[in-house]
């Protein structure tokens, strides 16, 4: 049960959570992705900064059934074994995006925006979530010196009913490439909204302009959190490039655990 309009959408996509402990997750575990790197888009996986045990894997797709012969393969099963997801766990959602390349919005520093909405809500009202205006920069704070997105943000529709407060919702999701905690702290902080009422001009921040808007749309509500993605564009690569890689990017986090526990120590275990 999705929205209407994302029938036209080309950003077909997945979101799988699966849990960690603390420290470097090994990316050989998203090896069985390899084989299926030609149907694949933007591949991303990273922590919920908000419940750090809990991890995204992204991954968008070619098409809707491309996805279903790929839970059908070796590699999948193989997958969730490695991501420590058995199957009666709901553990994938399925999200489609009005862009092809969503995934460019996934960094570590992305917030996903979810509001819920009822299942009795509108094909007109739908559209008008989908044009909302996003948390973007606008006239009305003046030229930034400097722009604290990476790119504006992405909408899309969860393709079946969440779970709001114990009911039934639909749920739409706007990811947010903010290029650091601060920058977004700043941008709510002070970014403006210019909105005309009768001969006057009222400025309210833009964050309580957008958030007013969807409770005047019927939103139910809304949470956000953010992941700390990183891209896993190693698995387009060969057999030989992708140890290379993967390599690579262990000693890299080998070398910044040891900064950051030269640093604080307090961090050492004994």
């Amino acid at each position: 049960m999705c929205a209407q309009r994302t029938s036209e959408w080309p950003g077909f996509s997945t979101w799988t959570k699966f849990q960690a402990e603390p420290g470097p997750i090994d990316e050989f575990i998203f090896d069985p992705l390899y084989k299926w790197s030609e149907f694949l888009r933007t591949p991303s996986y990273g922590r919920i900064i908000e419940s750090p045990q809990d991890c995204i894997l992204s991954i968008g797709w070619d098409s809707p059934k491309v996805y279903q012969v790929f839970k059908a393969s070796p590699e999948y099963q193989q997958l969730m074994d490695n991501l420590g997801i058995n199957s009666t766990q709901e553990h994938t959602q399925i999200i489609i995006f009005e862009n092809y390349n969503f995934g460019c919005t996934t960094t570590p520093n992305t917030e996903v925006l979810t509001a819920y909405w009822p299942l009795s809500l509108s094909p007109e009202t739908q559209d008008a979530v989908w044009e909302a205006e996003p948390l973007v920069h606008t006239p009305a704070s003046g030229r930034p010196s400097r722009r604290c997105y990476g790119q504006p943000p992405v909408f899309g529709w969860f393709d079946e009913p969440e779970t709001w407060n114990g009911d039934k919702a639909l749920a739409s999701v706007w990811l947010h490439d903010w290029k650091s905690e601060e920058l977004e702290a700043r941008f709510k902080r002070t970014e403006r909204r210019a909105i005309p009422m009768g001969r006057e001009v009222i400025c309210p921040l833009a964050v309580d302009d957008f958030e007013k808007h969807l409770q005047d749309l019927g939103a139910l509500g809304w949470e956000s959190i953010h992941v700390l993605f990183e891209d896993l564009n190693w698995i387009y690569q060969d057999k030989v490039e992708r140890y290379h890689s993967l390599e690579r990017r262990r000693l890299d986090r080998r070398v910044l655990e040891a900064v950051i526990l030269r640093k604080c120590p307090e961090l050492l275990v004994d």
